[in-house]
């Protein structure tokens, strides 16, 4: 029996992040059609205001804000879909 080779993470992530970002401009696409605009409803957890961190000599600043829509979470699933077939 042949053992399968093990894929790196790198590939994945890359294939992941094209799925949320292809999802997201469909999405937006979308949402200029009546029927579709539920695709385009987003939630945005975060941080907000940024974490920010001054220390006089340096000054950390740490912040993001994650927009999920429902398009952006098709186009995830459909990537790893055909990452799992290729």
């Amino acid at each position: 029996m042949t053992r399968r080779a093990r894929r790196s993470w790198v590939p994945l992530l890359l294939v992941i992040l094209a799925g949320g970002v292809l999802g997201h401009v469909l999405a937006e696409a979308a949402s200029s059609f009546p029927p579709l605009v539920f695709l385009s409803r987003s939630v945005e957890p975060g941080l907000d205001p940024a974490l920010h961190l001054d220390l006089g000599l340096a000054t950390f600043t740490l912040g993001f804000t994650l927009r999920l829509n429902l398009g952006v979470v098709v186009g995830v699933v459909l990537a790893l879909w055909l990452w799992r077939w290729i």
